[in-house]
């Protein structure tokens, strides 16, 4: 095997690194043992596409000049997305200190952020780096290639998986067993019997995919040094490939989620305990702090095939929530998937980006994301399905160009929608602000509009006129004209202002229906 592959300790070990006075700010002993594949430097803020994983990012910080906290938590999140092992800010040329907002950024999205408080060519620390990955790289494709030709001459012979296996486990030197995504052995090399065999020493669990459709999970026994890991991960495809060949009616990690929330929202499942187990199967568990949650996938009009859009919903997922079901449901995709309670709103929008670019849809408006109730646990997912679905056909009515949008945010629309019928909650409109909507069906006026926007607003006149995009004096006007039409009420009086905002809220829901 390739000599032991480079890691962060061993970068910021390098002399040429060491002059330049690293300093750890965000990380601890696990980011050091990262393994990095390459070092890079950019001043670009979007550097996330062009790269692959595993390398350490060299930067001034010039990019980041000017740029509001939420572009700098994009930028982070950006690069812990693609797996960068470490970013090395270099203080003195653009910050004297690591911002504050990209330190908090690291921190939530656990990227290591090294400092460095010595000026050093980046030129040099690349120049030294570079050589030693270089050859342990060498090495490693050295030993995948011959453990792929020997893998693929088996494939060609029909030795089957257990042979497969077998000489992956030579390679590891190691007891290895082959799994399908719902827990069973399809192959293993004695010493691996799962899941008992096994239950007492420390595996490593590599993925078993191809073509984005995970099959099962490879687990070796004990420690893998990286190099060995590495050599492992090359062939995984094949193994994908080979059971896909020889178990073709096995489900995929994919299917079996999709599966799960089917089951959960159809309430076709024997116990809460059978429901947990599925669902850690599929990587899909409820840790600490977190709760589960739904999302509902809405594309306007269809402009997206149903595979297409259920492809993009699962790219979103897995950028920003990890591990979730996905399955489609009559003209929506919904997914299911655990997130600490004040993440919701970020990663909502995050998803919503990766959707938007996923789909290539350019103009906005064309498709919207909704979050359902936050629930305990997996078996009360059904609930937070059906407030995100909800949800979305109340945003897609009211506010068709908002994309993202929380159940919580609707919740006063679903209450009335559900507890007032459609003739109570006319009667209602009309008591209360009749007298503006027939004012302004005779002429033109927007005082309807205008009341609204004035509520929204808190009360401030400014920040009314300047929504409505008129001037003070004409908003004085309006509202001296509302006030007369409705009998010189008080927006202090506060059950008469809370009627008044529940006939507009009324108001919009009636109107958002007409117009549909």
């Amino acid at each position: 095997m390739a000599d032991a592959t480079m890691t962060v300790a061993g970068l910021l070990d390098l002399p040429v690194v060491r002059r330049a006075r690293p300093e750890l700010v965000v990380g601890g002993s696990g980011d050091l043992d990262r393994p990095v594949r390459w070092v890079h430097t950019s001043e670009i803020y979007e550097i996330s596409p062009l790269l692959k994983g595993g390398e350490v990012l060299l930067t001034t910080g010039l990019g980041l000049v000017g740029l509001s906290a939420t572009a700098v938590r994009r930028y982070v999140a950006s690069l812990a997305g693609v797996g960068v092992a470490a970013l090395f800010l270099e203080l003195g040329r653009t910050f004297t200190v690591a911002p504050d907002t990209l330190v908090a950024a690291a921190r939530d999205e656990g990227l290591a952020l090294v400092v460095l408080h010595g000026v050093v060519p980046f030129i040099e620390i690349t120049e030294a780096a570079h050589p030693l990955l270089i050859g342990g790289e060498v090495g490693r494709l050295r030993d995948g290639a011959d453990l792929a030709e020997r893998i693929v001459s088996g494939m060609i012979a029909g030795d089957g998986l257990p042979a497969m296996v077998a000489r992956i486990a030579e390679v590891a030197g190691a007891p290895v067993a082959l799994t399908s995504v719902g827990g069973d052995v399809i192959a293993s090399t004695p010493g691996a019997e799962l899941p008992t065999g096994m239950s007492d020493v420390p595996s490593t669990t590599v993925a078993v995919s191809a073509a984005g459709t995970e099959w099962g999970s490879l687990s070796i026994a004990g420690p893998v040094a990286q190099p060995v890991l590495a050599v492992v991960e090359s062939v995984v495809g094949l193994l994908a490939l080979e059971m896909q060949r020889a178990h073709p009616r096995l489900p995929s990690l994919d299917q079996a989620g999709g599966d799960l929330l089917t089951d959960i929202v159809r309430g076709e499942y024997s116990s809460i305990d059978e429901l947990n187990r599925r669902a850690a199967g599929v990587g899909l568990v409820v840790g600490a702090g977190q709760r589960a949650i739904a999302l509902c996938l809405l594309v306007a009009g269809g402009s997206r095939g149903a595979l297409t859009t259920i492809a993009a919903a699962r790219a979103g997922a897995r950028r920003a929530f990890g591990p979730a079901l996905v399955a489609p449901f009559d003209d929506v995709v919904v997914v299911a998937t655990a997130v600490h309670p004040r993440d919701v709103r970020r990663r909502l929008a995050d998803f919503a980006a990766v959707v938007r670019t996923e789909l290539d849809l350019t103009a906005t408006g064309r498709f919207v994301v909704s979050a359902g109730a936050l629930v305990d646990d997996i078996a009360g997912l059904d609930r937070s399905v059906a407030t995100a679905r909800e949800t979305a056909v109340l945003a897609r009515r009211l506010t068709p160009s908002t994309e993202t949008v929380l159940a919580d945010d609707f919740a006063l629309y679903q209450l009335i929608a559900g507890l007032v019928d459609d003739t109570a909650l006319e009667r209602f409109v009309q008591d209360q602000i009749g007298a503006l909507i027939e004012f302004d069906a005779r002429t033109g006026s927007e005082l309807v509009r205008t009341l609204d926007t004035y509520l929204s607003c808190s009360l401030s006149k400014s920040a009314a006129a300047a929504s409505l995009g008129v001037r003070r004096q004409t908003l004085y006007g309006r509202l001296e004209r509302i006030s007369s039409l409705l009998g010189g009420f008080d927006l202090d009086h506060r059950e008469r202002r809370t009627a008044i905002d529940l006939a507009l809220v009324g108001w919009r829901l009636r109107t958002s229906a007409a117009t549909r």
